[in-house]
């Protein structure tokens, strides 16, 4: 597929909007601090990327349990389960960390996932408390603020120091894959790293298609995200964007 840079589109129209983010709506009526995590964080930045049947939402490890009671308290069709050990489900339902709960709907759902998530956001070295890290819904998605003004969404910043942070191998997070039987299978950092590339490919409005030999050479857009980012992300960003690094086939970033 080529992507249309140019098309402003919404990733999510705003009547699915309302049913997607019912979850994190709940959330933020009863002041439980989270951020939507995932495709659905990707989307409130613009980026056209589906959004599976399962929704990842960011929760401070003390608030986990309170969190899922009020979620299965309020969408009364969610309960909580155990992760499948089905290997076609594992990057559909990524257990993070062996504290993450799986809340799973009894019946299917229209347009709002059927899963929900919920992960400790130290997992992801974000801080969902810290108000510098979460901001509220895009305007794009025209949702009534009286309803959903407490839900808390990345900022663009904290979310591409995360999820670079976590696609860095040195860091001691394991995101070696999934869970089967207390053994893990597959490999999440690269599905963390394409992430972030695709925010940086939206935020430009242009593909990546080559390497550089140094930050000095960035376009100024690729600049002012480098910016934009803390110390420790810089570093990993520049091992992405330039030729001193080698980046695995499956993780580059394509224009088609």
């Amino acid at each position: 597929m080529v992507w249309d840079y140019n098309d402003r589109t919404p990733p999510l129209r705003p009547p699915a909007a309302r049913l997607r983010f019912l979850p994190p709506r709940v959330l933020g009526a009863y002041k439980i601090p989270h951020a939507i995590w995932g495709d659905d964080a990707s989307i409130c930045h613009e980026v056209p990327t589906f959004v599976w049947d399962s929704m990842q939402i960011l929760v401070p490890r003390a608030y986990l349990k309170q969190a899922a009671t009020r979620l299965s308290n309020n969408l009364r069709v969610f309960e909580e389960t155990a992760f499948p050990p089905d290997e076609d489900l594992n990057r559909f339902l990524p257990r993070y960390s062996d504290d993450c709960i799986l809340l799973a709907s009894r019946r299917r759902l229209r347009m709002t996932a059927n899963y929900i998530i919920l992960i400790p956001d130290e997992v992801f070295h974000f801080d969902v408390t810290d108000p510098t890290s979460v901001q509220g819904l895009p305007d794009y998605f025209k949702l009534p603020v009286t309803e959903f003004g407490a839900v808390r969404v990345p900022s663009f910043p904290a979310l591409m120091n995360a999820l670079l942070q976590s696609a860095d191998k040195s860091r001691t997070q394991n995101f070696s894959g999934c869970f089967r039987d207390k053994a893990r299978i597959g490999d999440l950092r690269g599905d963390i790293l394409l992430r972030a590339m695709m925010l940086v490919a939206w935020r430009q409005r242009e593909p990546w298609e080559h390497y550089y030999n140094n930050p000095e050479e960035y376009s100024i857009k690729l600049k002012e995200i480098r910016d934009c980012l803390s110390s420790e992300s810089v570093s990993v960003f520049d091992n992405i964007f330039t030729k001193a690094h080698n980046v695995d086939d499956d993780t580059k970033l394509r224009a088609d």
